[in-house]
C-alpha cells in the first residue's frame, strides 16, 4: 500500500527506524492540496489542517502491513489514517496518510535534529 508522509518520518533513517526495516525504494516526491503543515496541539510534531490555496510538499512510500503497523505506533493514537488524493509526476495516487486529532495555526518546520525521533522509534 501507499503512504503519503509529510513530516519526522520523510527523513529515510528516521522512517527506517519506526517502519522497522529500512527504506528499499525511492520515495516518490507529492503534493497535497487544500492543505497546510502545522504543528499538533501539545507536541512538536506535525498534522494538516485544511487551507484552500495551500499546499504540502512531502513523499509516497510502499508500506507492507507490517510496517503499517509500526509506523501506526509511532505516530500514536493522536493521529488516524486517512486517505488522501496525492499529486506526484507520475499523476494524482491514492495514499494513506497520518492526521493528528488537535491541529494548530502555527507551522511546523522539520527539526534540523532528529535525535528525539530516532529515540523514540527504538521503543517499538
Amino acid at each position: 500500500m501507499k503512504i503519503f508522509l509529510y513530516g519526522t518520518l520523510t527523513d529515510p533513517c528516521g522512517f527506517g527506524y519506526c517502519a522497522g526495516q529500512p527504506l528499499r525504494a525511492t520515495p516518490v516526491p507529492a503534493i497535497l492540496r487544500n492543505y497546510r503543515r502545522v504543528l499538533l496541539r501539545g507536541t512538536r510534531y506535525p498534522t494538516l489542517r485544511r487551507a484552500r490555496g495551500h499546499a504540502v510538499q512531502g513523499v509516497i512510500m510502499r508500506v507492507n502491513a507490517d510496517m503499517l503497523v509500526r509506523l501506526q505506533n509511532y505516530e500514536s493514537d493522536r493521529y488516524r489514517r486517512i486517505k488522501f488524493l496525492v499529486h506526484t509526476a507520475y499523476g494524482p495516487q491514492r495514499a494513506i496518510c497520518f492526521m493528528g486529532d488537535a491541529a494548530t495555526g502555527k507551522p511546523w518546520h522539520h527539526p534540523a535534529d532528529n535525535k528525539i525521533m530516532a529515540l523514540r522509534s527504538r521503543s517499538f
